[in-house]
């Protein structure tokens, strides 16, 4: 079947956008209106009626147009309803008319080993099993924290701009970045399942925050912070604690896209392999 080059404006985005729903390895970061968010311009490749499809992020410089990963998005590749071998997705690589090319596949691509250009680890941890199940892959510093009542407290109502300047206050200096933070934190909990979790100290102080963005049965730890003292009480491990206990025995799987190192020493984690695809010099 042939595989269609879309330019961005003659894309039928409800289309396309059903067609992400539809398939079995979709993630948040290929939706539409996610990519229009961070990037500069995005195409299409497409299969069908929109069966089988895989964006392409443009980026323009000195005049040459490349694909290139961007920073907000980790993964992206060939999506589909269908059955996907390593073939198919290598013609839609193939397929891409630009010279240079650098992109970090879903953890469901295949590719011939000859272009991988390395692999990004992504932590998962599946939350189908009860939650004592689930504890037993925090680490035995993690179970000591669960009994240590220090008088913090978990709760699911700190709205955008409360969130942004707890960021802002904590993390200075990164007004672009905080800027389409801003925007991807609005749209998703105005149009899309999200949220906001805050964690408070005894004394009713906000000392950490975390925001989630779910997609499908996936759910992705997009964002976390804490100040000083939330680093002392591990408060982005209690928020998370408590989003386990929370969605335990469910068909929800915790992706943790950008990685957080306030979890990796507390909960040993599962891991997806995301291959990594590069042509051209730049």
């Amino acid at each position: 079947m042939e595989i269609k080059y879309i330019k961005n404006k003659d894309i039928n985005r409800v289309r396309y956008d059903n067609s992400l729903k539809r398939s079995f390895n979709t993630n948040v970061f290929a939706y539409s209106w996610f990519l229009d968010l961070v990037c500069d311009d995005w195409d299409l490749l497409a299969e069908g009626n929109y069966e089988t499809v895989c964006p392409l992020p443009l980026q323009k410089k000195l005049g040459i147009i490349t694909v290139k990963q961007p920073a907000r998005a980790p993964f992206l590749g060939v999506f589909s309803s269908k059955h996907l071998p390593a073939e198919k997705v290598s013609r839609f690589l193939n397929a891409i008319p630009y010279r240079n090319v650098t992109l970090t596949l879903n953890h469901l691509n295949r590719i011939h080993e000859s272009r991988q250009k390395g692999i990004r680890k992504v932590p998962v941890l599946d939350m189908i099993a009860p939650y004592e199940k689930i504890t037993e892959r925090y680490s035995e510093q993690a179970k000591k924290l669960l009994h240590q009542n220090d008088g913090t407290f978990v709760m699911r109502s700190i709205r955008t701009d409360e969130y942004m300047f707890f960021r802002r206050k904590v993390k200075k200096g990164l007004a672009v970045q905080n800027m389409q933070l801003t925007r991807i934190v609005n749209y998703a909990i105005r149009y899309k399942s999200a949220g906001i979790y805050s964690v408070y100290s005894s004394r009713n102080e906000l000392i950490g925050a975390l925001f989630l963005i779910k997609t499908n049965n996936r759910l992705f730890l997009f964002d976390c912070i804490e100040n000083d003292e939330g680093k002392k009480r591990f408060a982005i491990f209690r928020a998370i604690n408590h989003i386990l206990e929370t969605n335990s025995e469910s068909n929800l799987t915790l992706e943790i896209p950008f990685g957080c190192q306030q979890l990796k020493s507390l909960i040993h984690f599962d891991h997806h392999q995301c291959l990594r695809y590069k042509k051209g010099i730049l």
